[in-house]
């Protein structure tokens, strides 16, 4: 029974693990990573609605053969308002584009709308197979679907988070007074840390999701103006300015955020640097182009939306230096005194350096050498 109750829960560890990564990869590259929640039948009885699936990496070198079902984001026609889609490939190549349909639908999505084929810069990934059939793990997305449901409230993620530290404390405080006080291992310690670690990644990747990376692209000339295509800005002579609509910040939760927009481009100015945010409160912000050097650019904007776990003057410190820092320190400080309760509580601490000092030892004594 020990083998088996181990075992069920290395897979749900392994599980878990892959989800948590697979989320947070996906809301840093706006693409499906490792893992993809279907949310429609289209592809039944192949997958339903629920369902997870195993994704390949499709970089452009990669060829994609006729029958392979691949995910794809269209960027023009009816299907771009959909996100991300997994249908399977029916005709077309890299060249021409694709012809793309759901294996429960009656058409193909070309014929459906007034959407030509599908580029193949469009297409990230594909699913992964096993003697011809997708690897699909049944109904474990079903909880990324409810979520996303509430994904408005930037508070439902951390109230999940606290619930899984409750869960940590309580089954810890159970197990406690049945625990022999001969156990050995580190189980104990490794709870407390996974526990404090789970938690600075949940609150981390719902920070990712609310933010947003922009580019920004534009010339600036010493002799014409004119329109450069994908851009809002244009070309612009020496000395001109513009300004853009950037992004709407709001709170749809009950406690403050902290919303921080930085630029690696000097010629850009934004309306709004750090910015408090009240419950139910909504600011629309801009962006200014300020031409002063000839050249073409490609500039980024980084918007982002933390919570208020330290001064805001200090997020947006970090923020200017890189996101990801501001990113790091805001998500570890909630799962931080969980980790480090192993390295506080004396008791802990002083079993957990005995079986370090005993496996360092083992393994000095197996050394060769």
């Amino acid at each position: 029974m020990k083998i088996v109750s181990r075992v069920i829960n290395t897979v749900i560890i392994i599980t878990i693990l892959l989800t948590l990564i697979s989320s947070v990869g996906s809301a840093i590259t706006k693409e499906p990573i490792l893992l993809s929640v279907i949310r429609s039948n289209s592809m039944y009885p192949v997958w339903e609605r629920g369902d997870m699936v195993i994704v390949e990496n499709m970089k452009e070198k990669k060829s994609i053969e006729i029958g392979d079902t691949v995910f794809f984001k269209s960027k023009e026609g009816s299907l771009a308002s959909k996100g991300w889609i997994a249908h399977r490939v029916l005709a077309g190549n890299a060249n021409e584009g694709y012809t793309t349909k759901g294996d429960a639908n009656d058409y193909t999505d070309q014929e459906l709308g007034d959407d030509g084929p599908i580029r193949r810069e469009w297409i990230t990934g594909r699913a992964l197979t096993i003697g011809g059939k997708p690897i699909v793990i049944p109904k474990l997305g079903y909880l990324s679907l409810w979520m996303e449901k509430y994904q408005k409230n930037p508070y439902i993620l951390p109230i999940f988070a606290v619930i899984l530290a409750v869960i940590i404390g309580v089954g810890e405080l159970t197990s406690g007074q049945k625990r022999k006080k001969k156990s050995k291992g580190l189980e104990l310690q490794l709870i407390y840390i996974i526990g404090g670690l789970t938690i600075s990644v949940i609150m981390g990747s719902t920070m990712i999701a609310s933010g947003q990376r922009l580019t920004i692209d534009y010339e600036v000339s010493d002799t014409t103006q004119g329109v450069l295509m994908g851009s809002a800005v244009g070309i612009l002579m020496v000395g001109d300015e513009v300004t853009r609509p950037l992004s709407e910040l709001s709170n749809g939760g009950v406690f403050k955020l902290i919303g921080t927009i930085t630029t690696n481009d000097e010629q850009i100015q934004v309306s709004h640097t750090n910015i408090p945010l009240a419950k139910g409160q909504q600011i629309e912000t801009t962006f200014t182009v300020k031409a002063e050097k000839p050249g073409k650019y490609q500039s980024s904007i980084q918007v982002g939306l933390f919570y208020p776990f330290l001064p805001s003057s200090l997020i947006y410190s970090l923020a200017e230096k890189s996101y990801w820092l501001a990113l790091a320190v805001v998500s570890l400080l909630p799962g931080l005194p969980l980790m480090l309760y192993p390295l506080i509580d004396g008791k802990m601490r002083r079993k957990m350096m005995a079986v370090l000092r005993k496996k360092k030892n083992k393994l000095m004594s197996s050394l060769p050498f």
